[in-house]
């Protein structure tokens, strides 16, 4: 269960490369001084080990600095700095010689694709200066659109099995994509990106990238002054490349030790007996809590109702909104947009300047104006898709009609959902929007329209039209929020292996995959590995000696 390292954290580690040299950290012309060491590490087997002057400025540019902006003093912020160093070294000393994690040719393959995206992620960066700088236009590329609405299905990382004896968490590989390169060696990549950087395409964009390329490289060696190296471009770039390999390797190392301690076999370390104890103690937290304190229980269940895991009465169900937003451009014959013909009836309304009757009616001819527009999978929209939402109403009730079981109606609604409706808050959300039957964080039409959904009570049924200040909703019923164990007493409750069925079998939304199994064991395996590193990190530093030296860190 490989896990590819993200273009953006790649970069964020090894943007020392070419930032240091505006950083007040950084002296100039000082080999030696760059050298020396902030805290050395000898350990059990006689291995010494120096953190240097150097990396010390690298990881506080990447972690201490920070630390800084978010209210550290530097003392505070240099020490930890320290302590992530002496972590990392220890980690992969230990994981090194033990043979803990395996740097086969697959593995390779991946880090030398990591350096490639790192060191053409670098090149853009300077790209994008330099077109400032000539005053070129940016290219035209359809922009990414933050609040896109697209479905991403929640992929599981275990599943329970049983083996006719017992219940078992088996992981799962999910990392199926091939690498986007495959190199086999560290110089196919300088060969590939200095073809990237300088070869002639014939266009404008020639002169553009070498011009980048030669400030990159200037950069590198400006890093590089007063080290005694050799100052010609390759070798620059080759220690660069070599340096940015051996981060990403034992970022590498490090990820797979986590795997490591949380595989057996191909399955968890974490038990079924530890997940039902963790949601049982989740449940008992939430019943003492919230009986304890009413306004606390109201608040959580409709703000954070992903914390509460027991609810202590009947008077809260769950909907989902396909909202689809006024037209903000578009002008009427009123000489008023949708969203400004809306305000505007409010305020004759509440003004008293027209009746409820003719509020409501006025109301329901403009949510008839408004259009819907169908996106692709990628959350592109259509060309020539437009479509009333009456019709889109009329449409999504036909098909939810022809669906005989609940999953079918949610599967239904979803697609709707994502194919329409622009409610960033219900984009990939683990949790519909919860309602109660006396108090609510929607608007007054949403919450008026959902409660009679909830009085009717039948589980995919939708709403007409619902106009708010926000656009047009079509709302449907995703029923009670309901415990899936009682707890009439506190002493005798308890949950027993094959209870672990209900929680794989129980999704935390009707309209998502993700399992309330899925929660619980995501919960463990990040708290139980950070218990675990720490105390192993513990054991493993009580057999080393670990000496700082203030003096060399604190007074640059």
């Amino acid at each position: 269960m490989k896990k590819k390292f993200t273009k953006i954290l790649l970069c964020f580690v090894l943007a020392f490369a070419f930032i240091l040299s505006g950083c007040n950290l950084f002296p100039r012309n000082m080999s030696s001084y760059l050298n020396k060491s902030v805290c050395t590490i000898t350990y059990e087997d006689g291995e010494v080990e120096e953190i240097t002057t150097k990396e010390y400025i690298n990881a506080f540019n990447s972690y201490g600095y920070t630390l800084v902006q978010n209210g550290s003093k530097y003392a505070e912020a240099a020490k930890q700095t320290v302590e992530v160093l002496v972590n990392r070294h220890v980690l992969l000393h230990h994981a090194e010689t033990e043979n803990k994690v395996v740097i086969d040719a697959d593995a390779k393959r991946e880090i030398f694709d990591d350096v490639y995206t790192a060191l053409e992620s670098n090149l853009d960066t300077y790209i994008d200066e330099v077109r400032e700088d000539w005053d070129m236009p940016a290219p035209t590329s359809p922009e990414e659109d933050d609040d896109a609405v697209v479905y991403t299905p929640y992929v599981p990382t275990a599943e329970v099995v049983f083996d006719g004896t017992e219940y078992k968490i088996k992981l799962l590989d999910n990392d199926d994509d091939p690498p986007e390169t495959n190199f086999s060696s560290l110089d196919a990549v300088i060969s590939q990106f200095k073809n990237y950087a300088l070869n002639n395409d014939g266009t404008e964009n020639t002169s553009l990238r070498k011009e980048a390329y030669r400030r990159f490289i200037a950069a590198l060696k400006s890093n590089e002054q007063g080290l005694g190296l050799s100052t010609d471009s390759d070798s620059v770039l080759q220690r660069y490349c070599e340096e940015t390999y051996e981060t990403t390797r034992e970022n590498y190392i490090i990820t797979n030790l986590e795997e490591y301690y949380q595989t057996k076999d191909g399955y968890s370390t974490i038990t079924v007996k530890q997940v039902l104890a963790k949601y049982k103690a989740l449940m008992l937290q939430s019943k003492f809590k919230y009986e304890a304190n009413s306004e606390n229980y109201d608040k959580d269940m409709l703000e954070n109702f992903e914390d509460v895991y027991y609810v202590v009465d009947d008077n809260y169900f769950f909907v989902s909104n396909l909202l689809v937003m006024f037209d903000d451009e578009k002008v009427g014959t009123n000489g008023m947009t949708q969203k400004e013909t809306y305000d505007n009836l409010q305020t004759q309304y509440d003004n008293g300047y027209i009746t409820y009757g003719e509020y409501q009616q006025k109301l329901t001819n403009l949510a008839y104006q408004v259009v819907a527009t169908e996106r692709d999978g990628e959350g592109n929209e259509i060309a020539g898709s437009e479509i009333n939402v009456q019709t889109l109403l009329t449409n999504l009730q036909k098909e939810l009609n022809l669906e005989t079981t609940d999953e079918g109606k949610a599967k239904v609604f979803n697609d709707y959902l994502y194919r329409y409706g622009e409610d960033t808050g219900v984009v990939n959300a683990e949790y519909p929007y919860v309602i109660g039957t006396q108090t609510s964080q929607m608007v007054e039409s949403f919450t008026n329209a959902s409660r009679e959904l909830n009085d009717e009570g039948t589980f995919g049924a939708i709403s007409g039209l619902v106009p708010s200040e926000y656009g047009v909703h079509i709302i449907m019923y995703l029923g009670k929020v309901e415990n899936l164990f009682t707890i009439d007493k506190v002493s005798d409750f308890n949950l027993v292996n094959s209870d672990i069925e209900k929680l794989t079998e129980t999704k935390l939304s009707p309209l998502n995959n993700k399992t309330v199994f899925d929660k619980i064991f995501e919960q463990l395996s990040e708290d139980d590995y950070s218990i675990f590193e720490n105390m192993n990190l513990t054991v493993l530093k009580n057999k080393c000696k670990i000496v700082q030296h203030e003096s060399v860190y604190m007074n640059l």
